[in-house]
């Protein structure tokens, strides 16, 4: 019996260790959970750019012309509705590069007097504004913000003076294209599918003048000489958005106090018949006869800037014939801008 106790005593000492070097369970927490969110804004878009005239009953036009008023009306889908814009964007621009325009065009283009204009309404103010260019002749109109997206955006817009003349070819026209902004800085761009073309615009400015000869003799020729040449002693003011000619012309006849009418022909070959010639250089060498209905003194005119193109040496010179009833002569001679294309 004693070595049966001993075998079994050590048997029981292993037993035991090995129930010491088990793990132990620990029981608690066996989840949690976290709050997921997102917010969802929609995508504004434009459904169309179309250009209208201003009158009784507006026109949709595919032509403007300078200091004459335009409408560029714009209509947005927003499903988030209107308070979720920020701002639209209209830029009607001079395009010389390919038929049509592209989204990078639109907005490439910055305020230029002769070539792009830009008004923008802001959501936040509900103003229109045109952006700033010194000494322009672009006017802001009374733009309308419709009550809902339903209705229309109408940018009112005065084109001015020297916006750049466009015949409407694949690359010489304008176009009228707006981007709308949303309070997420989503975006969509749309232009007009037509374009438009730009009318020739010409403006001259002559301030008073009065080119007096005093008194001449009857047969006197053109020469370069105080007698035959007046200075018209002012600074002539062209203004234009394209090519432009320079012209003069003279009334068919001048009164004469006490008596007599001067007539105008080009040689002064007749008795009582006068003749003029002119030039913008004062060089009688350059000069032309002038006529009864305007004759180009300088063709070489192009587009200006808004402050026009300067011609302070215009000169005229006068022949007599030499048979010429004695008297004070009065007519009128008239400075002209033409279309040089």
């Amino acid at each position: 019996m004693k070595e049966m106790k001993k075998l079994f005593t050590p048997v029981v000492v292993v037993v035991m260790m090995v129930a010491m070097l088990m793990p132990v369970a620990v029981f608690g927490a066996t989840f949690d959970t976290a709050t997921g969110t997102f917010s969802n804004n929609n995508v504004p878009s434009i459904d169309y750019v179309k250009l209208y005239d201003t009158g009784g009953t507006p026109v949709e036009v595919s032509a403007m012309t300078p200091q004459v008023q335009y409408d560029a009306r714009v209509k947005v889908t927003d499903a988030d509705l209107k308070a979720d814009l920020t701002t639209i964007v209209v830029k009607i621009y001079y395009d010389s590069t390919t038929e049509g325009t592209t989204e990078a065009e639109y907005d490439g283009k910055s305020a230029a007097t002769q070539t792009c204009a830009i008004i923008t309404w802001t959501e936040s103010t509900g103003l229109f504004t045109l952006t700033t260019m010194a000494g322009t002749t672009w006017v802001l109109g009374t733009g309308v913000a419709p009550a809902d997206l339903t209705g229309e955006f109408q940018f009112k817009f005065t084109v001015g003076k020297v916006a750049t003349e466009a015949t409407g070819g694949a690359a010489d026209d304008w176009q009228i294209a707006a981007k709308v902004t949303d309070d997420s800085s989503q975006a969509d761009w749309e232009a007009d599918s037509n374009g438009s073309t730009m009318n020739w615009y010409g403006e001259i400015d002559v301030p008073t003048a009065t080119a007096d000869w005093g008194t001449v003799n009857p047969g006197m020729d053109f020469a370069e000489d105080t007698s035959s040449e007046e200075a018209l002693g002012v600074t002539v003011n062209y203004i234009s958005n394209g090519a432009f000619d320079e012209k003069v012309k003279s009334g068919a006849t001048w009164s004469g106090v006490p008596s007599g009418t001067a007539t105008l022909s080009a040689d002064a070959g007749a008795a009582n018949e006068f003749a003029l010639k002119a030039d913008d250089s004062g060089t009688l060498t350059s000069a032309v006869v002038v006529d009864a209905t305007g004759v180009a003194i300088d063709e070489s005119g192009t587009q200006t800037a808004e402050a026009g193109h300067d011609a302070a040496a215009n000169a005229l010179w006068l022949k007599l014939n030499a048979t010429f009833t004695k008297a004070v002569y009065t007519g009128t001679i008239t400075y002209i801008i033409a279309d040089g294309s």
